[in-house]
């Protein structure tokens, strides 16, 4: 219970958005943002949450990503609710980062490039963690597992996924 309350606290970032799933293709455009979503993966746009436009499951291994959208809030110490205030990656991911360590997540490895990665635990579950700046916001891919060796087996599909997390064609 407790983990699955924090893993919607981490996801639960933005406002909810309208899309469409269509095969394995999403597409969301009011958020202008578009992701392809992997073979073997259950995939679903529905979501009780806010800021989540998509849920992927599986069952071998189990796990779980979400892909969450949030605005990018320049200046925005004063907005309590606004998690990224900057469009710049590093600046992004110290902004997440500062969040989960307030919420007492334990970070166990980052890495700094154009699209920054955190792995931290959380409440029993393996968390990897990237950002995607897409415009004026920030896309998180979240995937969670219950083993670490899950979460490292999983290394190739989310790189494709954080990978293919693209803009709509205007």
């Amino acid at each position: 219970m407790r983990a699955a309350l924090t893993l919607a606290v981490i996801a639960a970032l933005s406002t909810a958005a309208r899309a469409d799933l269509d095969g394995d293709v999403f597409t969301s455009t009011d958020d202008g943002v578009r992701i392809e979503v992997p073979r073997g993966w259950r995939a679903s746009d529905k979501s009780a949450y806010p800021h989540v436009l998509l849920t992927l499951s599986r069952s071998r291994p189990r796990a779980r990503v979400f892909i969450t959208i949030d605005p990018i809030v320049p200046g925005c110490r004063t907005e309590p609710d606004a998690v990224f205030c900057s469009s710049d990656p590093p600046k992004a991911m110290a902004g997440l980062r500062e969040r989960l360590d307030r919420l007492g997540v334990r970070v166990t490895a980052q890495q700094d490039s154009r699209t920054p990665e955190l792995e931290y635990e959380a409440d029993g579950r393996y968390v990897r963690h990237a950002l995607v700046i897409v415009g004026d916001r920030v896309v998180s891919v979240i995937l969670a597992t219950e083993r670490g060796d899950d979460r490292s087996g999983l290394r190739r599909m989310f790189d494709r996924l954080v990978q293919s997390v693209r803009p709509t064609a205007s």
